[in-house]
């Protein structure tokens, strides 16, 4: 059993100017341009400041985008469908309260641990703010009534729409009680997974935890702290592109390196940069020299050892290269969600590294398998394209 909630959000008056990407993919030159302005988002998420300092920044940046009317309050209780559309790639979503009652009870599954650092960085910043301004993203198993209320919702004139990072991003409202409690009773029964977004879960079922530990506070199972702010799409509305892996050095020769791997793969040398076509064949790239690699035994004990990310841990990673955590192995790091193999090349060629593994990327249904046994997927495995916009809506936790 999921149960929803309409919101009464925060909602900027210039959504293009003011959202920005998810606070934990953006890079350092990104901050800096984006923190030029003081309409965007930015200040609050990635606030400037040491220490305690941080978290103070962030409140009194949500408290001025209310005084300058950056943002304004949507009194009416509200669902919103959230569409990004491109030539490309085009998917859309559900913008709307889970319950985290959900999310302790298990029918929110996750399939991620959180790091205890970042954990606490978010905690904090929500415990200071009292606002969720990113949004945490959801699936469900397709159902096609659920997918024909957003349809219905479609045909309204949308609230807004704007391009950014190259996509059309449009938002439609809705706030017909009928149409909301209809949605309620076709997810009542439904388990939702989170793809995106696992430490701004966890930090918000920690700000409710702490809410329900104080008697001076009303514990109304209707309080805004009560629900995540999420994305909730279709699980045939995602796209996953691969998290590679590009290892800085080798030590070994290449002839060497290559027996060592030919004990478990198949090795067969390509003439070029390229993408592996299925799952199981990984594409490397050794000192300029593309490779593809087969796994020869391909019974595996469960569904996370016949992914690829783990194949590639488990088979050459920790005994070949002895990266044992990638987490926090100096010697590696990572490329998402880049789908041209020449520029993935350019790490080897034009910025010195030794090593690149491109992957195929992991399935869905992958993902709900192992959630669905409790299991959990290994670091850096997904790559959620393209990320929801934080700051679309922001959910005051502290207001009803």
């Amino acid at each position: 059993m999921v149960k929803i909630s309409a919101l009464k959000p925060y909602i900027p008056y210039n959504p293009e100017e003011f959202s920005t990407n998810p606070y934990d993919v953006i890079e350092k030159q990104e901050e800096l341009k984006l923190k030029e302005t003081p309409n965007s988002l930015i200040h609050l998420i990635l606030p400037d400041g040491e220490g305690e300092e941080i978290y103070q920044n962030a409140a009194k940046a949500y408290k001025r985008y209310k005084e300058e009317d950056l943002i304004y309050k949507e009194e009416i209780p509200s669902i919103f469908v959230y569409r990004q559309e491109s030539e490309v790639f085009s998917q859309q979503g559900f913008i709307l309260g889970l319950s985290l009652q959900d999310y302790e009870d298990g029918n929110i599954v996750k399939h991620e641990h959180t790091r205890e650092k970042a954990l606490k960085d978010r905690t904090k910043h929500i415990l200071a703010t009292n606002v969720a301004p990113g949004l945490v993203w959801s699936v469900y198993q397709s159902d096609s009534k659920i997918n024909k209320i957003m349809e219905e919702i479609k045909k309204n004139k949308p609230k807004f729409e704007f391009k950014k990072f190259g996509y059309d991003h449009i938002i439609w409202q809705e706030t017909n009680t009928k149409i909301i409690d209809k949605l309620k009773k076709l997810l009542k029964n439904k388990k939702v997974y989170i793809a995106d977004g696992h430490h701004r879960a966890a930090s918000a079922a920690e700000y409710r935890n702490i809410h329900l530990s104080n008697p001076d506070i009303s514990h109304s199972d209707k309080a805004p702290w009560q629900f995540l702010l999420s994305y909730l799409a279709s699980d045939d509305q995602t796209r996953i592109l691969p998290y590679n892996r590009i290892i800085k050095k080798v030590t070994d020769t290449e002839a060497t390196f290559l027996n060592k791997i030919r004990e478990n793969f198949e090795i067969i040398p390509m003439d070029k940069a390229f993408n592996p076509a299925s799952k199981n064949d990984i594409a490397m790239c050794l000192k300029g020299k593309w490779y593809k690699l087969i796994i020869k035994e391909k019974s595996f004990k469960n569904v996370v050892d016949s992914l690829d990310v783990s194949i590639l841990q488990n088979e050459i990673l920790n005994p070949i290269l002895k990266i044992k955590d990638i987490r926090s192995d100096d010697n590696i790091f990572f490329s998402g969600g880049i789908q041209d193999p020449i520029l993935l090349e350019k790490y080897i060629i034009k910025d010195g590294n030794d090593l690149l593994f491109n992957l195929y990327p992991v399935d869905i249904k992958d993902l709900e398998r192992i959630a669905d046994t409790g299991g959990v997927m290994p670091p850096k495995s997904t790559w959620f394209d393209p990320k929801v916009l934080s700051g679309l809506v922001l959910h005051d936790l502290s207001e009803g």
